[in-house]
């Protein structure tokens, strides 16, 4: 006090100079009380802190006082503006916890209409202009402008500012900036109505386009009738939000009716319409949903906040959350009047879902252990299906479409290892209500049974994944073949037999006459069977005859395998009729034969000629003399040297034919038998000798 302690003494935070204890105050005379006080540090930005002083002198006491206020954070001379975006969940306009912050808006200031400056929202939701002109002394006025990051001329306004000055959609205007003032809680506390999201992933769709029509006349309100015009035809952004701000103020748009939100798809990428995955609880076929009797109604998710919510959170449901419950209601379709906006106007948490293509939302495969299936017998069959679109998955279909005649064996059906009993309906087996995780892959295994009707040929049972709501297909078919053959027991028909030594050479075994080992018969169908050491042979179901008359069946012994010297005495191919169920029986007889030879050559005939010298025809008739002491085999042998080919061709067949003459002539003789010939040609010079102009003889 005036430069001194004396008479001063402190008592919390009242100061008190005592200036009596000096003496008394000359008139003119001034008393000077300097002191410095501490802030203190828990104090907020923005808080008025004010200092008043008291005066008391003479008796009776007389006071006088005076004040002086400064603003935490507050350079002099200047003012700051502080303030926080966040989505305002309960609508309290008070920033919760877990209420999401909104980093990354811009921040315009405006003074008289002109952008001054602009920042950036941190983490927190939280910008400030520092050192901002007042406004002390002038009509100039600022203003504050929110936008949303990467937001454009179709990007919708979400909610109305909050602040001690005018507040409109993301908009503050009409601010006076005091000289050392620091403006506090100039906040943007965003509402949307909801967000648009991917009915499989959950996740936010940006490029959705939005529309309000009229729900009677399903044309599209005029922009006049929103606070915002950039909410018709309004585009989300990377968060899927949106908001509708109808002002009632057109006829188009009269309070009390009904209006129809139709969201377009940004891309191919997802299904034009309404959700099928998830449908509407009021859309474009249903009767409209009342906003306005909503707020605290049993349909009101949040009854305690005083707005209507068709879901409890302010985020898109997750995948935990099923389809179809309560947690992804939604609607389309509002009635909305002007009687207690926005509790009337507003439907909040109403999150719209768009449908991917879904043809290819899951793996599938279908497999058997089995190739070849007989009747009566049970197959195995194994479908494996994996979730390859990254999203949880409820109410999913399994359908597995088994072939005619084949019927499912009640309680075999097994999934991930546990009894899942389907709906059989005529071909079809139908597995509902399957859910899925992110990544899930599930195994189903089932026995089918072949029905004893059942032909042979291949049977194809195939297997799908389908959307249990609409009945659209969410997998490729998988498919797995098995083939009915036949029976071995009861279908087939065996082949045996022998080839034996027919010593008498009449076509049938007879005693002692023993079996020929390693003999091929082969059947048409390319099946082969050698005898054994007594001339037996199998062939294990050869033929599965037709069900109604039989097959022909035929087999062939491949003479080449006979011992040598042994001609067949029986027919080498031999036909019989099959018949299902039955073996067939054949047998071979073959015997060493009696073989008389003739060897011919160019001089045994007429120059130039088929016909033999007269001096070597008398020798036919020691020929057929010798034939005819014994069965035998006539062997014709032409050796060649330089003849033409055509000629010796010629001279071999026409021996032939007059030997066959001569033989068939007394054919009815006792000794008569049926003659074979056996012609050949050798070459001396190892074939036909060639002509000076290349060609051999006897071409052409």
């Amino acid at each position: 006090m005036n430069g001194s302690p004396n008479g001063v003494s402190v008592a919390g935070n009242v100061i008190t100079a005592n200036y009596s204890a000096t003496g008394s105050l000359a008139p003119g005379g001034a008393i000077d009380l300097r002191f410095r006080a501490t802030l203190g540090s828990t104090l907020a930005a923005g808080t008025i802190v004010t200092n008043t002083g008291v005066v008391t002198w003479n008796t009776p006491p007389q006071t006088a006082n005076a004040s002086v206020s400064v603003t935490i954070g507050a350079v002099p001379g200047a003012g700051s503006l502080n303030g926080t975006a966040w989505l305002d969940a309960n609508f309290n306009k008070i920033t919760d916890p877990g209420e999401l912050r909104l980093q990354g808006w811009t921040v315009g200031l405006y003074r008289n209409g002109l952008l001054v400056q602009s920042v950036l929202t941190d983490a927190s939701g939280v910008y400030r202009f520092g050192s901002v002109p007042p406004t002390d002394g002038t009509p100039d006025r600022y203003e504050l402008r929110f936008t949303a990051p990467g937001a454009g001329p179709n990007t919708a306004k979400l909610g109305k500012a909050d602040s001690a000055f005018t507040n409109s959609l993301q908009r503050i205007t009409n601010i006076a900036l005091p000289a050392g003032s620091n403006l506090q809680n100039l906040n943007l506390p965003i509402g949307p109505n909801g967000v648009v999201y991917n009915s499989m992933t959950r996740a936010p769709i940006a490029g959705a386009i939005l529309n309000m029509l009229s729900a009677s006349s399903r044309a599209p309100l005029p922009t006049t009738c929103f606070d915002d015009p950039a909410q018709q035809s309004q585009i989300t952004q990377a968060g899927g939000y949106y908001r509708f701000d109808l002002n009632f103020s057109d006829p188009s748009c009269a309070s009390g009716s009904s209006y129809l939100i139709v969201v377009s798809a940004p891309t191919s990428n997802y299904v034009a319409g309404e959700s099928l995955v998830i449908p509407p609880t009021s859309g474009a076929s249903t009767a409209p949903f009342s906003v306005p009797t909503c707020p605290g109604g049993a349909q009101d998710a949040l009854p305690a906040i005083p707005y209507c919510e068709a879901q409890a959170s302010e985020f898109a449901p997750p995948p935990s959350v099923p389809a179809l419950s309560t947690g992804t209601r939604y609607y389309l379709n509002l009635t909305l009047d002007s009687t207690a906006v926005p509790g009337s106007s507003q439907m909040y948490n109403n999150h719209i879902p768009l449908d991917p293509p879904l043809g290819g939302a899951f793996s599938i495969t279908k497999t058997t252990p089995l190739l070849n299936v007989t009747r009566g017998q049970l197959v195995p069959y194994t479908i494996t299906i994996g979730n390859v679109i990254g999203a949880s998955l409820q109410g999913v279909q399994i359908v597995d479409r088994i072939p005619a005649g084949f019927r499912y064996v009640p309680g075999s059906a097994r999934l991930d290892g546990v009894p899942a009993e389907p709906k059989v309906a005529a071909l079809q087996l139908v597995w509902n209500g399957i859910s899925f995780g992110r990544s899930d892959h599930r195994t189903l295994v089932m026995f089918l049974s072949v029905g004893a009707g059942v032909g042979e040929g291949e049977f194809v049972n195939r297997a799908q994944v389908m959307d249990g709501l609409t009945g659209k297909p969410l997998s490729g078919e998988a498919s797995a073949t098995v083939r009915v053959v036949p029976d071995q027991t009861f279908d087939c028909t065996d082949v045996f037999g022998k080839v034996f030594k027919d010593v008498n050479r009449n076509g049938v075994q007879d005693q002692g006459e023993d079996g020929l080992a390693g003999v091929r018969v082969v059947t048409a169908t390319g099946l082969a069977a050698t005898t054994d050491q007594y001339g037996r042979f199998h062939i294990t179901c050869a033929i599965t005859p037709n069900e109604d008359r039989g097959s022909n069946f035929v087999l062939k012994l491949d003479d080449r395998t006979l011992p040598s010297g042994y001609r067949l005495s029986t027919d080498q191919v031999q036909i019989k009729r099959a018949t299902r169920g039955k073996a067939l029986k054949f047998d071979f007889g073959a015997s060493i034969h009696r073989v008389v030879a003739i060897d011919l050559s160019d001089e045994a005939f007429e120059p130039g000629k088929t016909g033999i010298r007269a001096q070597w025809r008398p020798r036919l008739d020691l020929l057929l003399a010798e034939l005819r002491k014994a069965p035998s085999v006539l062997r014709l042998s032409y050796v060649a040297d330089t003849e033409d080919a055509a000629l010796v061709e010629q001279r071999v067949q026409a021996v032939k034919r007059q030997v066959m003459e001569a033989w068939d002539a007394k054919k009815d003789s006792k000794d008569s038998y049926v003659l074979t010939i056996e012609p050949e040609v050798f070459w001396r010079r190892g074939g036909p000798v060639k002509r000076p102009d290349g060609r051999a003889p006897g071409s052409r």
